[in-house]
């Protein structure tokens, strides 16, 4: 006997059933018997597409399935099948078309499913059907052999199923081996034995493709008799040349067939390999028709953010150090005790340190220490520029002094290098004087082009997709940062509220492959567009948000509980992942401006049903279903997160090896496609080529605006007059003479400017933007030398980008060295006046605190400089070792 119980508001234990028959016949039967709680539905987990036709599997999670009879979902004739308790495996259903979904442009629908009596709403997502090609040729095999592979091509194979979905039936009982199958074709092996046919000729089968309740006839194949081996004869008249004769007719007939099922195999792999070639060449053809055109609407600038002249001698002088906490900005912590007598040590060290001869004498002494090392060097010399900041004139004469000296001890076989290796004192004040007398100069004049050229670099590599983890970018200059993997996206224009609360909208192109920090940044370059970099937050201090109206926000994070993760790997979330789509509206504020009361908010964290309509008119229906609950919003496991390994575009092992061995599947690029292409990176190169097309205005504007000599200022025209004079006087030819200037001007000033546009403009560099500057650095020192460039099929990219552009950069320089004009004495002090007063205005650092610094430096080697002092013929009778003794005795002194 089988009895349906009623339904139950909540859920019971019976110890006692009564069953009553025709009201006389009376059953009782002790035991526990109970009503459970129905079926839950977890519709957070991953749902799958399937195809529009229905059939496929989908896989239903959820809890509580195990107490269920039978599960049917409607539409579908065959019952569900019971996993576990958290797992139904059905057939999807079909898509039914209907005037609201047409008008919703909707690609989903809810499924009824039962369960016993319980009815529950299922989401189902579905893809276009896939659509497969004829096959042109009725293709031979011989029975009972082994025979080449059937290669099936189509389109949107896997959009809605996966290779186990799939069959390949030859004739009535033979099944295709599917070897491979992408989202374009199927590889499979037919049967070695002729199938049962319904055909009127009994050698043709058909092929018919099933997946899901789609059975599609694709055409015929023939299965044709081998020819028999050659008969052996039998008799009387057999001999052993027959015999031999026989067996030569095997072997060759073997080896033929073994040769000819080799050569369809490795056509047809030739085949795929071309397709694959021919398609991505195209789309890289597509690609590369992006100009210069593209990029200008993006580089129209109001202003250049210069730092100011204090950031810009700290970024000179102290590479690689924090100006905000740096000793020589504040005042030296001096006790009460000392401090008077510190006082009077510092004024008579201050008075030594306004002496040329002191100064000389001091950098000539420290010169020939063996025990200071390269960064000391740099380090005294930029403590002694920051002392004579405000006295340029005594730092030109200073400096002027010690290259005379320095080029007279060379001898002529130093001549060459004698600027080269940037390892002397002298060299390091000189670069510093020079830099230092250019601020003025490059605001005016020389900053616009090399800021120009530094926001188009930018510009042009962010137009394209960059992973955020491996900083691989399709557009770059850089091979070792170039992305040999094609990314298919889309780009999106995004509508973003500043703050939130705007009634104004600001447009930001961004693309759909981007990860959400990209966008972040992408918003602040457009919102705060040329602000200086300190000005601007950063993507760390923002949120961005999905708003939907009254249906509230959501908030989009890199990483959250619906990440992709596998094999202990965790995707970054991009904007496909989301399925943000074009137009969308984003607001854009700081993280802890977060308030209660915005109407934006939706309170606690979750979105009515009421509200799903409007939802799904801002795109996100295939985020939230509908249902009466309230949807909570997924936040960030950091735990997990800290535990995988994150990826965006490329993916690659803990261990680096390659992308195959990893992810096989995700939503964005396609990474069976990707990394069989990572096989061929060679193809991508071109793009290389491409961007520095795109660059090639900006990378001239910015050279020519150097090597112009009518714009050259004052201080520098000056300071490569006097290496004329200095390198004519000792009898140095002019290459060499070029190669000095060269390497003071261009090596040691522009070269640095150009590879890091921070030390003169107040910006973030990206660190994919990086590698670029460095090649146009090294573009523009190969530009500044002399040596003759040979560049074979075999040299670096690099080398080969701008191998046809060098040669003209060349001729540029050299005109450029020959028109600078002579500046008189009276000019040039004016401009160091200038220069002067302009400094005493704006730097800030503290004087005592380098007086000290420079006293610990020179108190190491006090014994060899007070030596020097008392035997130098210029120094021994200005009693300078005296003085100085001094000042240590002050210092010293309990």
């Amino acid at each position: 006997m089988m009895c349906r119980m009623e339904r139950s508001s909540s859920i019971l234990t019976l110890k006692y059933l009564k069953i009553i028959i025709d009201k006389n016949t009376v059953v009782r039967k002790s035991g526990t018997f109970m009503m459970v709680g129905n079926p839950k539905l977890d519709l957070n987990a991953e749902i799958p597409p399937v195809f529009k036709s229905g059939g496929s599997k989908i896989t239903i999670q959820g809890s509580g399935f195990s107490n269920v009879g039978e599960v049917a979902i409607e539409g579908v004739e065959k019952l569900c099948t019971i996993k576990s308790n958290e797992k139904v495996a059905c057939d999807a259903p079909p898509y039914v078309e209907s005037d609201f979904n047409r008008k919703k442009r909707a690609t989903g629908q809810y499924a009824n499913i039962h369960f016993d009596g319980y009815l529950a709403s299922y989401p189902v997502f579905y893809a276009e059907n896939p659509e497969f090609d004829k096959l042109t040729n009725v293709v031979e095999y011989e029975d009972g052999e082994e025979g080449a592979p059937i290669m099936i091509m189509g389109r949107n194979l896997l959009e809605g199923a996966h290779q186990s979905d799939y069959t390949v039936k030859i004739g009535l009982d033979g099944t295709c081996f599917i070897q491979q199958i992408s989202n374009w074709n199927i590889t499979c092996l037919p049967p070695k034995s002729k199938p049962r046919t319904n055909h009127s000729d009994e050698t043709i089968v058909f092929v018919v493709v099933e997946v899901g309740n789609i059975q599609d006839n694709l055409g015929n194949i023939r299965y044709i008799t081998a020819l028999p081996i050659l008969p052996i004869v039998i008799g009387v008249l057999g001999t052993a040349l027959l015999v031999s004769v026989a067996v030569v007719i095997t072997v060759v007939l073997a080896s033929k067939r073994k040769r000819k099922g080799a050569e369809k195999k490795f056509q047809m792999e030739l085949l795929v390999l071309e397709d694959k070639i021919r398609e991505t060449s195209r789309e890289e053809f597509a690609d590369a028709q992006m100009t210069i055109r593209d990029i200008k609407s993006d580089l129209v600038t109001s202003r250049v953010p210069y730092c100011n002249y204090q950031s810009y001698a700290f970024h000179q002088l102290f590479p690689n150090q924090d100006i905000s906490s740096h000793s020589l900005l504040f005042e030296p912590m001096v006790t009460d005790d000392n401090r008077r007598k510190v006082q009077k040590a510092m004024d008579m060290f201050d008075k030594l340190m306004t002496n040329k001869l002191f100064m000389k004498s001091l950098v000539q002494t420290l010169e020939s220490q063996n025990k200071l090392t390269p960064q000391d060097k740099a380090q005294f010399a930029s403590l002694l520029s920051v002392c004579l900041l405000g006295n340029m004139k005594l730092f030109y004469q200073l400096i002027d002094c010690l290259l005379i000296g320095m080029i007279k001890a060379a001898n002529k076989k130093q001549h060459k290098v004698l600027f080269r290796r940037f390892d002397t004192i002298t060299q390091r004040l000189t670069v510093n004087w020079l830099a230092l007398s250019l601020f003025d100069h490059l605001k005016k004049n020389g900053g616009m082009q090399l800021f120009m050229l530094y926001k188009a670099t930018q510009t042009v590599i962010e137009k394209a997709p960059i992973d955020a983890i491996t900083i691989l970018c399709k557009n770059t200059l850089a091979e070792e940062r170039l992305l040999k993997n094609r990314v298919e996206h889309e780009i999106l224009t995004l509508d973003i509220d500043l703050n939130g609360n705007s009634d104004q909208r600001i447009p930001v192109i961004v693309l759909d492959c981007d990860t959400i920090t990209q966008v972040k940044q992408k918003c602040c370059t457009a919102i705060y567009k040329n602000q200086p970099a300190s000005e601007i937050p950063t993507p760390d201090e923002l949120e961005l948000e999905w708003h939907a109206g009254k249906s509230g926000k959501l908030t989009l994070q890199d990483i959250d509980n619906i990440s992709d993760r596998s094999n202990g790997m965790i995707r970054l979330n991009t904007l496909k992942h989301y399925m943000v789509k074009n137009g969308s509206v984003m607001a854009l504020m700081y993280k802890e401006s977060s308030d209660p009361d915005d109407i934006y908010v939706n309170q606690g964290g979750t979105i009515a049903a009421d509200d799903i309509e409007d939802m799904e008119n801002q795109h996100v229906q295939g985020m939230v279903p509908t249902s009466t609950d309230h949807v909570k919003l997924l936040m960030p496991e950091t735990a997990a997160d800290n535990q995988d390994l994150k990826w965006h575009l490329v993916a690659c092992s803990k261990n680096n090896r390659d992308v195959e061995n990893f992810p096989e599947k995700s939503n964005l690029p396609d990474e069976e496609k990707s990394n069989k292409e990572h096989e061929i990176g060679e193809i991508f190169l071109n793009r290389l080529f491409h961007t520095k097309l795109i660059l090639r205005d900006y990378i001239e504007a910015c050279f020519e605006g150097i090597t112009d000599s009518q714009s050259l200022s004052i201080p520098v025209r000056y300071f490569l007059c006097m290496i004329d004079k200095q390198g004519k006087e000792v009898g140095v030819d002019g290459d060499i003479l070029q190669s000095w200037k060269s390497e003071c001007y261009a090596t040691r000033v522009w070269a640095s400017l150009i590879a890091k546009p921070q030390i003169l403009f107040d910006v973030n560099v990206p660190s994919h933007v990086e590698p670029c500057m460095d090649i146009l650095k090294q573009v523009f020192i190969d530009s500044f030398t002399q040596c003759p460039q040979h560049v074979t099929k075999d040299a670096s990219t690099q080398k080969l980008l701008f191998c046809k552009d060098i040669p003209e950069y060349r001729k540029n320089v050299n005109s450029f060295f020959i028109k600078v004009e002579a500046v008189n004495d009276q000019e040039f002090w004016k401009a160091m006046d200038e220069i002067s007063s302009e400094q005493t205005k704006e730097m800030k650092f503290s004087r005592q605190a380098t007086l000290h610094q420079l006293y610990k430096f020179i108190a190491k080697y006090k014994d060899e400089i007070i030596e020097d002092f008392q035997e130098k013929d210029e120094t021994k009778d200005l009693a300078f070792g005296n003085k100085l003794e001094e000042v240590i005795d002050l210092m010293e002194e309990p």
